[in-house]
């Protein structure tokens, strides 16, 4: 039996680490653990913005340059979606743009504003949305354009506020995957008319969950404020005292952030600087060990783009430098020689029931107008063949295993020919 002989057809496999490979979020070191334990024994209410909710809105907006004036924190990254798209005029009839390609809870929550999501395509290289897709998809209905800095690549931010300013359009960011994400030397966040992080279990800063919208724009800040903020929050931080009158009840809802969650994420805040820049070091080395291997399309970074968090590492395979060998054989066999890896777990929206269903399932009753790109779209391209592999962070301990994941992959073009041969057996 040959050495190089894949782990899939009986040879032994290149990584012998134990599972998983990315362990995240990292576990909190002594002095959150200690500040977590003092605020339980101070005081475990949400009164307002005080304490440390309100130290998290102050130190996001040093995170963002002080590029924005307002900071509102929610429970989840989706209710600060939801929170963004009401303030944003959102109702009933109303068309939002959103590539197709991404999470769905980034354009979910307009459907429980009665309004209608438009699907456009993405940009095959930033798997972003696509500028001349979403021009051509503006018709007299359409409100706002949702820009995803996708897996942590900014969104072209000038061509998108230059199609946004002629259309009279407004312009949100979803930043979920984008902490520290940067689009020509300033951060993704301080464009739009208002901008939405995730502070989500896997995000690079974590809050277990919760979620911050940002704005520069007042009335957008005091109408998102009031959605999901009643009493204590809206009577001091609502500007327009018309607004201010809705004090003591806000919209009706609660959305807030606990001050637990808001600890969590002041420490994955000020630890992110370091965390970044190992994780930068780590996928830099990942991305020059790949970038000789045949049937992989690097992950592609452009020059007015920083990265940031990264969310994940997605190269793209390509089936035919690999003998047409279907992607569920290659991760198989990557599996097989110990790697972490699968495809990416969001498909296109325009596959899934909430987005392509006539019926707006929280309205019976309420028809809305299924939009998607038509077949061969690049967001179907990279739903079909994207790779996802653990997002290292880990400089310089990482290099070993990250040196034996790029060794698995060599391996298996390396036997290019008894792959093929399996899988054609296979059927």
């Amino acid at each position: 039996m040959s050495t190089d002989e894949l782990a899939l057809l009986g040879g032994e496999p290149v990584i012998r680490q134990p599972l998983p490979h990315e362990v995240w979020p990292p576990p909190a070191g002594e002095d959150e653990l200690a500040e977590l334990a003092r605020q339980r024994n101070t005081d475990i209410s949400i009164k307002g913005n005080a304490g440390p909710v309100g130290a998290l809105e102050e130190d996001f907006l040093r995170f963002l340059d002080g590029r924005v004036r307002h900071a509102v924190t929610f429970n989840s990254g989706t209710s600060a979606l939801f929170a963004a798209y009401f303030a944003l005029g959102v109702r009933e009839g109303a068309e939002v743009i959103g590539p197709a390609l991404t999470y769905h809870a980034a354009l979910s929550p307009v459907f429980a504003l009665r309004g209608d999501v438009v699907l456009a395509d993405i940009d095959p290289a930033t798997r972003c949305l696509d500028p001349k897709a979403l021009e051509a998809s503006i018709t007299e209905r359409t409100r706002v354009v949702t820009a995803v800095h996708q897996w942590g690549h900014p969104c072209d931010m000038d061509a998108v506020l230059d199609i946004a300013g002629r259309h009279g359009l407004r312009v949100l960011e979803d930043c979920s995957h984008a902490h520290g994400s940067r689009y020509r030397g300033r951060p993704v966040g301080t464009f739009g008319d208002a901008a939405v992080f995730s502070l989500q279990a896997n995000k690079a800063v974590f809050a277990g969950e919760g979620g911050i919208l940002v704005t520069d724009d007042a009335q957008v800040h005091d109408r998102a404020t009031l959605l999901g903020h009643y009493r204590d929050r809206s009577r001091d931080a609502v500007l327009d005292a018309q607004l201010r009158a809705f004090w003591v009840t806000g919209y009706g809802l609660k959305l807030r952030m606990s001050p637990f969650n808001a600890i969590v994420a002041r420490h994955a805040l000020a630890a992110f600087p370091a965390r970044k820049q190992a994780r930068h070091r780590c996928l830099r080395h990942f991305g020059e060990r790949l970038a000789t291997v045949p049937y992989l399309e690097p992950v592609h970074v452009a020059d007015e783009a920083d990265m940031g968090a990264w969310y994940g590492y997605k190269p793209l395979y390509r089936p035919g430098a690999l003998g047409g060998v279907p992607r569920a054989t290659l991760i198989e066999a990557l599996r097989a020689e110990g790697m972490e890896v699968g495809a990416p777990s969001g498909p296109r929206l325009g596959t899934l029931p909430l987005y392509s269903s006539p019926d707006n399932p929280l309205f019976p009753g309420a028809d809305k107008r299924p939009s998607t790109p038509a077949p061969g779209s690049h967001a179907e391209h990279v739903e079909q063949h994207a790779l996802s592999l653990p997002t290292f962070t880990a400089w310089p301990d990482d290099v070993p295993l990250i040196d034996a994941y790029a060794e698995a992959f060599h391996k298996i073009a390396r036997n290019r020919d008894a792959l093929v041969r399996h899988a054609a057996t296979r059927g």
